[in-house]
């Protein structure tokens, strides 16, 4: 399923069909686990973000992913913002991770959007 944003679109790969959805919330998208949206575990994977200026200073859960251009010259930088610890339940801590370590899927499928 392809996700199309203003400055860029991505990939959600076919196996994540029912395990993480996709929130716009915004200026960011939130990939999330589906059913881990309650007040104690957001569930949160990650956040893309795109922000007119680069980031002096990130940390850990920050990671710049690239710059996009559009054709008159307007730049972007986009951001991978991931959960931070609590961010899931225990008993789906394991599953978490794995689709964590998964993400370069959807990254390496990011490209400009049209016209961009």
């Amino acid at each position: 399923m392809r996700i199309t944003e203003k400055w860029y679109s991505f990939e959600m790969p076919e196996r994540w069909r029912d395990l993480v959805g996709v929130r716009k919330k915004n200026k960011r998208v939130d990939l999330i686990l589906l059913w881990e949206e309650s007040p104690d575990c957001s569930g949160l994977l990650a956040s893309l973000k795109c922000l007119k200026r680069k980031v002096s200073k990130t940390d850990e859960y920050t990671e710049l992913l690239g710059s996009l251009s559009c054709a008159d010259g307007e730049r972007r930088f986009l951001y991978a913002v991931y959960g931070r610890e609590g961010a899931v339940s225990e008993e789906n801590e394991d599953l978490y991770w794995r689709l964590r370590d998964q993400l370069c899927l959807v990254f390496e499928s990011i490209r400009p959007a049209e016209g961009g």
